[in-house]
């Protein structure tokens, strides 16, 4: 199996606009996050012809993955992968054109929304905007779609299926679905934004002479016994074992994680369960970013950007500001209602 190592990061979210070094300056301070992306941050990354024809969130996806390459140094070619994770998909364009039918008819539908109201707009978008002509996947599943994005596009790396991926997460704020989750009792805040990473083979990255990042050691996802969109009772942490396996890790070499809790109390108190059943007693430091910055897509990715830096500077960054952790390995884990789960174990670049 090839070493899948990262090489670059995208980073399109509330107040930052920029790659791995932007990121890693907002994760070491204790500012707040949440909102909205600043629209207009985008103009350098998103040409006028482009941003006329790419609703909002497409917008979002091609930023971020034009800053991931660019951070990289790199461009992308025939063996460039795009893999990206969404939870809703391109929603405000789905509204819009099914207003359109209900306020004027078959006569009012729009030909120019249409296209995005298909779960892989983003992903087509971001695809054709950096030149990627490899294989390109959308991965949509609640709570887990970014972290998932990323796991499916390092499993395509370490198997030699593809030298390069550029995978991650993207979902935009609205009005309507906020209302409606609200109206069905569903907890915790939405974000939004997008963040990609660029992943390259061993081979592939230390042949040009790319600054390493981060390693994702060890990748895999399971599904677990439980209600479509309900919480299981199964404690069995499969993924997060045959994440360790694959790296090469026993539990006790990893000190902190990353973890998907958002505030759905049920969803919550199973993870972390679960967690606890692969640890022990040794109960890993643990944040989660959902918290601090709304859940979506790109939370997800965002966490396993995150991961890098701490598995190289020992801080886990925190809702009250970053806390001190042991440099080394360490896990991102997300788990969905209705039982998909995914663990990465990211590790520092070996020297």
């Amino acid at each position: 199996m090839t070493r899948v190592l990262v090489t670059g990061v995208g980073a399109v979210l509330p107040g930052l606009v920029g790659g791995a070094a932007a990121l890693e300056a907002r994760l070491g301070a204790a500012v707040p996050w949440g909102g909205a992306v600043d629209d207009g941050a985008l103009a350098p990354l998103v040409d006028p012809g482009e941003a006329r024809r790419l609703s909002r969130i497409c917008r979002l996806a091609v930023a971020a993955a034009r800053l991931a390459l660019a951070d990289a140094g790199r461009a992308a070619d025939a063996a460039t992968a795009l893999v990206a994770g969404t939870e809703f998909g391109d929603l405000r364009s789905t509204i819009a054109f099914a207003d359109g039918y209900l306020t004027g008819g078959p006569t009012a539908l729009s030909p120019l929304l249409f296209p995005n109201t298909v779960m892989n707009a983003m992903a087509a978008a971001a695809t054709i905007a950096v030149g990627a002509r490899g294989p390109s996947l959308t991965v949509n599943a609640p709570t887990v779609a970014g972290a998932l994005a990323v796991a499916r596009a390092a499993a395509a790396v370490a198997a030699g299926r593809v030298d390069v991926a550029v995978a991650g997460g993207v979902d935009e704020r609205e009005a309507l679905l906020e209302a409606t989750l609200r109206d069905l009792g569903v907890p915790g805040a939405r974000g939004e934004g997008a963040v990609f990473l660029v992943l390259e083979g061993e081979t592939t990255a230390r042949a040009r002479g790319a600054r390493v990042l981060g390693e994702l050691r060890g990748a895999a996802t399971r599904s677990l016994a439980a209600r479509p969109h309900g919480v299981g009772r199964g404690r069995g942490p499969a993924a997060v074992e045959a994440a360790l396996a694959a790296a090469g890790l026993a539990p006790g070499a990893l000190g902190w994680a990353y973890v998907s809790a958002t505030g759905d109390a049920a969803r919550d108190a199973w993870e972390a369960a679960l967690l606890d059943r692969a640890f022990g007693e040794r109960r890993l430091a643990r944040t989660a970013p959902a918290r601090w910055l709304g859940a979506s897509a790109a939370t997800g990715a965002l966490a396993v950007a995150a991961a890098a830096w701490t598995a190289r500077v020992g801080r886990l960054p925190d809702a009250g500001g970053p806390l001190d952790v042991p440099p080394g390995p360490g896990l991102v884990h997300a788990l969905a209602r209705g039982g998909v789960q995914v663990a990465l174990v990211v590790g520092p670049p070996e020297r």
